[in-house]
């Protein structure tokens, strides 16, 4: 085995024992007892996304491989056999090189509906809802519509129970990514994408950072999250809605001033933050007249909106 390949190897392994640690401890419960699930949680995500800071510093740090980008063809499947009894992926670890092209099938046999998220700087989406799959975060109501944010190229086939989804995107950054279920990554359904330094790949736009979009605006307006996670009745976003225009003050900046991760996503796939740690923040300049709702991909009571003017 190369020496690429064992560093892959314990990654892997260290990434397991990192996420049976979490398993272990997610109690199992009704949509009734989310909330007080999900304050729970906050201590092992929090700890988790620390690991995972740690984690993508060292692989960045790797030595590369030096192997011609090629199509990897992965199947993610929706599983609740764990011991904790909750949505889990199966593989909840996938590993390829920079450059390949990651061709994706995600297998949901369920009734609720699931995602393969993954975000920043990504920003790829398979989400297999279809009419009549239910929705977690809102007491089981069934959907009449199919999904409308899935990424460019994916296709979603089946019914309720019986869900596939396919679409690829090229691994173009080197690091460890966060790919997740919108709906239940609060229970735990959450794996991790290593994209190994490939010399044989060539790129402009690598990198290892997703909290960060350059701004132009000459200034900008600002959104705290101060003490959003430990209340459901609040908006979450302060303020939540937020009026900008365009070449004044169209770099809108997220501060993640409370004590837990969050993330900035659109609804409509247009800009996302990632995982955003306590202290973190994210900008994006906006530069087209609209209205843009966003929400965070934890919390489902955080919802914001930006209203764009020219």
């Amino acid at each position: 085995m190369s020496t690429a390949e064992t560093i892959g190897v314990a990654l892997v392994i260290i990434l397991a024992l990192v996420a049976v640690g979490f398993f272990d401890t997610v109690p199992n419960g009704s949509n009734s007892s989310l909330s007080s699930e999900i304050q729970t949680l906050q201590s092992e995500v929090n700890q988790l996304s620390h690991n995972n800071s740690l984690l993508s510093s060292r692989i960045s740090s790797l030595v590369e491989v030096n192997q011609e980008p090629q199509t990897r063809n992965i199947r993610i499947e929706w599983s609740n056999t764990e011991n904790a009894g909750q949505d889990r992926f199966f593989e909840s670890t996938i590993v390829v090189n920079q450059g390949d092209n990651v061709s994706i099938t995600f297998i949901a046999n369920d009734t609720d509906a699931h995602t393969f998220t993954l975000e920043s700087p990504y920003d790829f989406q398979i989400n297999g809802t279809v009419p009549g799959t239910l929705d977690y975060l809102k007491n089981e109501t069934p959907f009449t519509t199919p999904a409308t944010n899935n990424s460019p190229g994916v296709r979603i086939y089946g019914t309720p129970g019986n869900v596939t989804g396919t679409g690829s995107f090229i691994a173009k950054y080197a690091g460890i990514f966060e790919y997740f279920c919108i709906y239940h990554v609060a229970l735990g359904m959450f794996g991790y994408l290593i994209v190994l330094p490939n010399a044989a790949f060539t790129s402009t736009s690598q990198t290892t950072q997703n909290t960060t979009v350059s701004t132009t605006a000459t200034q900008s307006a600002k959104v705290d999250m101060k003490g959003a996670a430990g209340n459901p009745n609040s908006p979450g976003f302060s303020p939540s809605t937020i009026t900008v225009v365009i070449g004044v003050n169209n770099t809108v900046v997220w501060n993640n001033d409370d004590s837990v991760p969050h993330t900035v996503t659109a609804n409509d796939g247009s800009f996302s933050s990632g995982n955003l740690n306590p202290g973190d923040s994210y900008s994006f300049t906006f530069t087209t007249p609209g209205t843009y709702a966003y929400h965070c991909s934890y919390h489902s009571w955080m919802k914001g909106t930006v209203i764009v003017k020219a």
